[in-house]
């Protein structure tokens, strides 16, 4: 926070707002993607280069963290996060009825409505849909590789491409599950913070 007030304008925070769905933090993949990016085009200024011909960022939309608790109250989902004071043998275990539990759910209504708009608005490009946690990318603690990304060809009717991008948002909802996302907190002490899972949308460039 400290270094973001630094660099982060009140235009940046509307800019993220306009493209955030939901009305929680955008994760800390987002967040250092987008902090990244402003520190970096403010010292090369600095230093003479415009780093705009050479570095930008996807477009981008933020699915807010509260979304991921709106998700499991809708869908009685709450009973599964407990998983991460199991021991790992009964994580690995329990996965697979977590999972097609989260895979079988539907996103709250008022989102829905939103993301179809959403998705009638971009256009059929591919996109890829990121997980982006409150405890992911942090110092010290990355969560490389514990968490989903999942490519969106988002081509067909408008009722398969919503149909493919909620299946590809329960993912890495249910990623936040996975026996390996539990033990790298584990492992890390980081069992009893909160753990919301937000999720960064990018077009996909090239």
């Amino acid at each position: 926070v400290r270094i973001a007030r630094e660099y982060i304008t009140i235009r940046d925070l509307k800019e993220i707002r306009a493209h955030r769905f939901g009305r929680g933090k955008i994760g800390g993949k987002a967040a250092g993607m987008y902090l990244a990016y402003k520190i970096l085009q403010r010292h090369g200024k600095q230093r003479g280069l415009n780093l705009e011909r050479f570095l930008t960022i996807p477009e981008s939309w933020y699915l807010a963290s509260d979304v991921f608790y709106d998700f499991h109250a809708s869908n009685d989902l709450f009973r599964f996060m407990n998983q991460k004071y199991k021991r790992p043998e009964e994580m690995v275990a329990d996965y697979p009825q977590a999972y097609n539990a989260y895979m079988n759910s539907s996103l709250p209504g008022d989102i829905r409505m939103q993301l179809e708009q959403f998705l009638r608005d971009v256009g059929n490009v591919p996109l890829i849909v990121r997980s982006s946690s409150l405890l992911e990318d942090n110092f010290e603690t990355a969560f490389a590789g514990k968490y989903d990304s999942v490519w969106c060809v988002n081509q067909g009717t408008p009722e398969e491409r919503y149909r493919a991008f909620e299946n590809a948002v329960r993912q890495v909802y249910a990623s936040a599950m996975s026996p390996d996302a539990l033990e790298y907190r584990m492992q890390r002490g980081l069992v009893d913070r909160d753990e919301q899972m937000a999720i960064l949308v990018q077009r996909v460039s090239g």
